[in-house]
């Protein structure tokens, strides 16, 4: 006597594809401010600043942290943007999007960097000549 043919074994019914879509669960999107999150997360985990060797940090040091910060505050200033946006499409008030300010202060501070930059170019063509 075969195993099919046995009292004691269970015949389990065939699936077809169209009976494994229909038993699939919905998949809930991400609210935008999670979905923001997770971006701004994934973004600056992504970056990590360049380790100055030695002593002094060089004009190359200097450059690719500024490009560091210019990332990481861009995916701030986004994940910013999105939180004042839900929250004014949901608040009874009005809300003021301010965070143009956040997106000035990071320019200004890899600004700074980068003028660092520039002044130990001029520096060193001063001394070259």
């Amino acid at each position: 006597m075969s195993q099919a043919d046995s009292p004691n074994t269970t015949t389990l019914p065939r699936l077809s594809f169209a009976s494994v879509r229909a038993r699939r669960h919905h998949v809930t999107p991400l609210p935008a401010v999670q979905l923001a999150h997770h971006t701004l997360v994934a973004a600056i985990g992504a970056e990590t600043p360049n380790h100055i060797v030695g002593y002094a940090a060089d004009r190359f040091d200097i450059e690719e942290r500024a490009h560091h910060l210019k990332t990481i505050f861009a995916a701030v200033h986004a994940y910013s943007q999105a939180i004042v946006k839900d929250t004014a499409h949901m608040s009874p008030v009005n809300i003021q999007d301010e965070t143009g300010l956040l997106k000035d202060a990071g320019a200004d501070i890899a600004g700074a960097l980068m003028n660092a930059v520039d002044k130990i170019i001029d520096d060193q063509a001063r001394a070259a000549e």
